[in-house]
């Protein structure tokens, strides 16, 4: 037998990660492992578990890590079998093995030793010498079966034995009859088998071995967060995630082969991650190993169209279309919806397929699909890739076709569309070729299509275009950017050179320099400044949507500095009457506004007014448009208590940002500021800590704190006070050079003020405290963040000793938050106030206050305050926590906390405790005091004792939110 070949260890492919163990991930689980503490758990219990997954996804390497598992109870191969020690046989198949009788079955026997067939008698023995010395090509007689069913059977009777088979797809049918038999006859613990089957969906081959209907484990796809930790352990900026995502759609395979691929270039090249080429020939391998000729030439012409689907490829000829799909569903390369559209599963299969054929091919293809899409706009973009000459009357048909998806909103199709018709416009015609590529730079920009605008850029500058013709293409690079714009300044100072005399060019730079020094370089009055001038300058150049648009952003600076002016700035905006998808949605003075509600907790006009731009962005906004929008309904329904509909939000905003490669930093912030509330602490943690990464190496100061904020509240919520206060003092060092005077913007400083109490730091926290009154405003606990300095504030005088003081200020900070409609506010303060009871030793005060809290939480679906409120109230009995004291899980009680939990799986994997502290984000302390908590709450003293209660105790119910 040879070993498996089909590259689905990463970790053993020429192109792969070279280590022996997984990459970590995010949160604190390997991709794989994760995948291998579920099998190993469900084999321990059922006895019989199927491992399925499509070509690369890992399965390979989630054996190795189950057996891994599995072996400090296992004994060698060539051991005894006596005692409680279990023997792992492992047969490992590839797709030559198929027409080898016995084939697998000499494999597994030639692993065992003599102490082993000691136990069969002599005429098992003569059956197991004969399939051991088989010919290769010798064909099977009748009477072998048999014989062969029952010597096996009864040598796996003999001991306790682990059978892992590797490829049940490629097993002879000889010997997959016999084990299927044995594993028929012999039940677990005696007999226990775990075995692999390439596939997407459910398994087939290895549910037949196995019997019947199996339990079965997926090996997932690598989520961002994931895939943004793998590219971190490569050395790679963590704000690729998006791109990387939308690449290799999560293939472990695919993705290592990229960060692999990316991690050898030169600093200099490590701009933006395009496609690996050593990704898209893995996925190339992965289709010729799956798929026929034919059905590969199917998926070339699905690849070469915009909008690939069943009765395309049909009209296109592929009468076998149907059945090649099918191939390709099970193979895991793409998906069928129930409208017959077809989805590949990674962008680097679709550009394998599209490769598939010779230019030659591609372009009779390409023709093929113009007379068959059926779409004038489609069929001109297929005429337009096969020709490879200019041609006047085709260039003219693309610009058209481009016009129409440019008005259709389809804009990322226009860009390309634009630059085709550049491309084909004859060298005669300059002044016509400059337009196109112009009008693809606009669109590309509103697409985020950075290569488009650049390629835009580059062939005008090549032009010698005028000097309005470059600086258009070049702010269409800035803006395609997103939020990373950190590293653009030349590009602006370039722009600045060549609009000079030109005022409604040089208001476009100011704007863009507006938004770089905002985002990028944290300096409002800069920001400020910059939006001032490219008002003006707009104004007198008579651009009304541009002037619209630099008092939008004036406005939004006016407001973090905290000057009166912002309301006047934002109404004069709004007076010029510039529709809000005019120069992007995100952008407008309409939306401005909305936001403006939000910060100022008028949650209902904000909803209302965020609603109704949403249906304005589904028909003519772009993928930053949405996404933005998401964030703010997400962060809206957050404080109104609507938990699921903020979690649907933050998780396609999430979604969205992946693939359109957007910067991820300010999506994976909002997902964890729903997850806090709504999800859970350790998914909000994950997602904060990559979010902070992300947005550190974009340069973007602003979500690099908003990140760090919610990392440092979970981590208060969840009690680890330390690593909070670190987390919180972050944040208050980075506002402390870049001050922002509106609190409803962001709403750091109570929790930091608690956070620096429950440390004991309390001058820190009175201080923050005197310096964050004055900043609320006069509206005091009539505010949002007025009500929440308040909360804080009588945590603090709890710890002082003011308890009584403490308890009248937390009554009415919870009644405050009441009437401004902040559930969750109210609930949190209640917990507070339920604790400064307890201090005060009311232990019915306490509990009432608890239970009420508890049915806000319920009421919103809040899970993790409800099970921090789980736990206060199931330990009201004990002693009372000192005021001031963390909220979070302590010691009592029999069930594990989310955190300790997920800390037993960690330790049950083999994780040690300075891995765990990393993979969880919290301090070895703090590892070491709540694997403490769980040892006391198992009744265990080891962790060979925890492995084993775990693997025997009941599944929980598991009621953690995506990315996990």
């Amino acid at each position: 037998m040879t070993p498996d070949t089909d590259w689905d260890d990463p970790a053993e492919t020429p192109a792969g990660n070279p280590a022996d163990s997984p990459a970590p991930v995010a949160g604190g689980r390997y991709a794989v492992p994760g995948a291998a503490g579920r099998a190993a758990a469900l084999l321990e219990r059922e006895g019989r578990v199927a491992l399925a997954g499509p070509w690369g996804a890992g399965k390979t390497t989630v054996l190795k890590e189950v057996l891994r598992t599995l072996a400090p109870a296992s004994g060698a191969a060539g051991g005894s079998g006596s005692g409680a020690a279990r023997t792992v046989l492992r047969v490992t198949a590839v797709e030559e093995d198929r027409g080898h009788v016995f084939g697998a079955l000499a494999q597994m026997l030639s692993h065992c030793g003599p102490a082993h067939l000691a136990v069969l008698s002599a005429r098992q023995n003569e059956v197991v010498d004969r399939i051991l010395h088989r010919g290769a090509d010798e064909p099977l007689a009748a009477s072998e079966q048999l014989p062969a069913r029952l010597a096996v059977t009864a040598l796996l009777a003999s001991g306790r034995w682990i059978l892992a088979v590797d490829g049940a797809q490629w097993l002879d049918p000889a010997s997959a009859d016999v084990l299927g038999y044995a594993l028929r006859t012999l039940a677990a613990p005696g007999l226990t088998a775990i075995v692999t089957e390439r596939v997407h969906g459910r398994a087939q081959a290895a549910a037949r071995l196995l019997g019947g209907h199996p339990v079965q484990v997926d090996v997932d796809p690598l989520d961002a967060e994931e895939t943004a930790a793998l590219l971190d352990a490569h050395g790679l900026p963590t704000r690729w995630a998006g791109p990387l995502q939308s690449h290799c759609g999560g293939h472990p395979l695919l993705t290592s082969v990229s960060c692999t691929a990316l991690a050898r270039l030169p600093a200099s090249q490590r701009h933006r991650p395009a496609m690996a080429g050593q990704a898209v020939d893995a996925a190339g391998a992965w289709l010729r190993s799956t798929l026929g000729d034919d059905a590969r030439h199917t998926l070339m012409l699905a690849a070469l169209t915009s909008r690939p689907s069943l009765p395309l490829l049909l009209r296109a000829g592929r009468s076998d279309a149907e059945e090649h799909l099918a191939q390709a569903q099970a193979a895991g390369v793409l998906s069928v919806d129930p409208a017959s559209a077809v989805h590949f599963t990674a962008a680097a299969l679709a550009r394998a397929a599209a490769r598939s054929g010779a230019r030659p091919l591609r372009a009779a293809a390409h023709l093929t699909l113009a007379r068959a899409v059926g779409d004038p706009v489609h069929e001109v973009r297929h005429r337009a890739l096969a020709a490879d000459l200019p041609d006047q009357g085709l260039a003219e048909d693309t610009e058209t076709a481009a016009t129409t998806a440019r008005e259709a909103g389809e804009r990322a199709l226009a860009a390309e569309l634009f630059l085709l018709a550049a491309e084909l416009t004859p060298p005669a015609r300059s002044a016509t070729r400059i337009r196109r590529l112009s009008c693809a730079a606009q669109e590309a920009a509103c697409a985020g299509s950075v290569d488009i605008a650049r390629q835009a850029a580059d062939a005008l500058t090549a032009s010698r275009a005028e000097p309005t013709d470059q600086v258009t293409a070049l702010l269409a690079v800035v803006d395609a950017h997103g939020q990373a714009i950190s590293d653009l300044e030349p590009l602006l100072a370039r722009c600045r050179e060549l609009a000079a005399g030109h005022p409604d060019l040089l208001a476009a730079v100011e704007l863009r320099a507006a938004i770089a020094a905002n985002v990028a370089h944290a300096a409002p009055e800069r920001a400020l400044r910059a939006a001032g001038r490219a008002a003006e300058l707009a104004a007198a150049g008579g651009h009304r949507p541009l002037q619209a648009a630099a008092l939008t952003m004036r406005a939004r600076m006016e407001r973090v500095l905290g000057t009166a002016d912002a309301p006047g700035t934002l109404a004069e905006a709004l007076a010029l009457g510039i529709p809000a998808q005019h120069s992007g949605i995100r952008n407008s003075a309409q939306y401005l506004a909305a936001r403006h509600a939000v910060f100022d907790d008028r949650l209902a006009e904000a909803r209302e007014r965020l609603v109704e731009l949403l249906a304005l962005a589904e028909h003519e906004g772009d993928a930053e448009d949405l996404v933005d929008i998401w964030r703010s309904l997400a962060e809206v329904d957050t404080r109104l208590g609507a938990c699921a509909p903020a979690l649907a939000w933050a998780d396609q905003a999430v979604r969205l940002s992946t693939e359109a490669g957007l910067s991820m930093g300010p999506a994976w912030y909002t997902a964890a500021l729903t997850q806090s509330a709504a999800g859970s602490f350790a998914a909000a943690l994950r997602t904060a800590s990559c979010g902070a990464r992300a947005s550190q190496e974009e340069g973007d100061g602003l979500y690099v704190s908003r990140n760090l904020w919610v990392m440092g509240a979970v981590q208060l919520h969840s009690g680890d006070v330390a690593d909070a206060v670190a987390s919180l003092t972050a944040v208050a060092e980075a506002e402390r050079h870049v001050p922002s005077a509106d609190p409803g913007m962001f709403r750091w400083q109570p929790d930091a003020v608690e956070a620096f109490t429950c440390a004991g730091r309390l001058d820190l926290a009175r201080e923050l405290l005197e310096r964050a009154r004055p900043v609320a405003g006069a509206a005091g606990a009539d505010s949002g963040p007025g009500a929440a300095l308040d909360r804080a504030h009588g945590i603090l005088l709890a710890r002082d000793g003011a308890v009584e003081e403490a308890s009248g200020l937390l009554h009415r900070t919870a009644a405050a938050f009441e009437r401004l409609g902040l559930p969750l506010e109210q609930a949190r303060t209640l917990l507070a106030l339920g604790r400064v009871e307890r201090a005060r030793r009311r232990q019915a005060a306490a509990r009432t206050a608890w239970e009420a809290a508890r049915t806000v939480f319920d009421d919103t679906g809040a899970r993790p305050w409800q099970e921090l409120t789980r736990e206060l109230l199931d330990r009201a009995g004990g002693s009372a926590p000192a005021p001031g004291q963390a909220a979070g899980p302590a010691a009592g009680g029999s069930r594990l906390t989310e955190s300790e939990s997920r800390l037993a799986d960690l330790i049950c994997q083999g994780a040690t405790n300075q891995q765990a502290a990393q993979h969880m984000f919290i301090s070895v302390k703090t590892v070491e005091g709540m694997l403490s908590r769980v040892y006391r709450k198992l009744g265990v003293r080891s962790r060979t004792q925890l492995a084993a209660a775990r693997a025997a105790a009941p599944p929980a119910p598991d009621t953690r939110t995506p990315p996990e």
